[in-house]
């Protein structure tokens, strides 16, 4: 299995969005840049600051419960994986609430270059679960969180794996991992 994180994004608008419901400010420090070096060419840059009272807020919110810990749901993270078939088998439980498949390798362009359609059809049935695919997925951290509560003890070390990526992000043992 590879990971390769491609891009992070939403943690300073969810942090801007945390006091909102006591109709007060967030307290952490947010600085994002939008500059081109080149017509056309936008670079896009976010730097944080959390800041104590926030992060002590957002972890009470996840103690609480996913409907609680809402906030979650904006900090995104897009990725590239490439992992066996039997292991995206298993993925699809967390499809469509909080994380989504952008798009994948072709079995049939990928693998099937040149074969006739006889030839292509009787290749996609002999596919073997072990044939490793890329996908390209974007996760909120409160869907990470639960994978990573329900997977981090799978017998499969491909879970293990896709757990020790999660533990890698930026915050994630105050946000993903924290009481777990």
């Amino acid at each position: 299995m590879k990971i390769e994180l491609l891009e992070m994004a939403g943690l300073g608008s969810a942090l801007k969005a945390l006091r909102l419901s006591y109709g007060k400010e967030m307290r952490s420090g947010v600085v994002s840049d939008v500059y081109s070096r080149e017509p056309g060419d936008f670079k896009y840059e976010t730097s944080v600051a959390m800041n104590p009272d926030d992060l002590a807020l957002m972890q009470k919110l996840i103690s609480a419960g996913d409907e609680h810990a809402k906030v979650l749901r904006g900090v995104l993270v897009y990725v590239a994986i490439t992992a066996p078939r039997y292991w995206w088998q298993e993925m699809v439980t967390y499809d469509k609430i909080g994380s989504q498949c952008l798009m994948s390798e072709s079995t049939m362009h990928i693998q099937g270059k040149g074969l006739s359609t006889e030839d292509l059809v009787r290749m996609k049935e002999n596919l073997t679960e072990g044939t490793e695919q890329k996908r390209i997925y974007y996760f909120s951290y409160q869907t990470l969180r639960r994978i990573y509560r329900q997977r981090r003890n799978h017998r499969l070390p491909v879970w293990h794996t896709f757990c020790e990526w999660v533990e890698s992000l930026p915050f994630a043992n105050e946000l993903i991992t924290n009481g777990l």
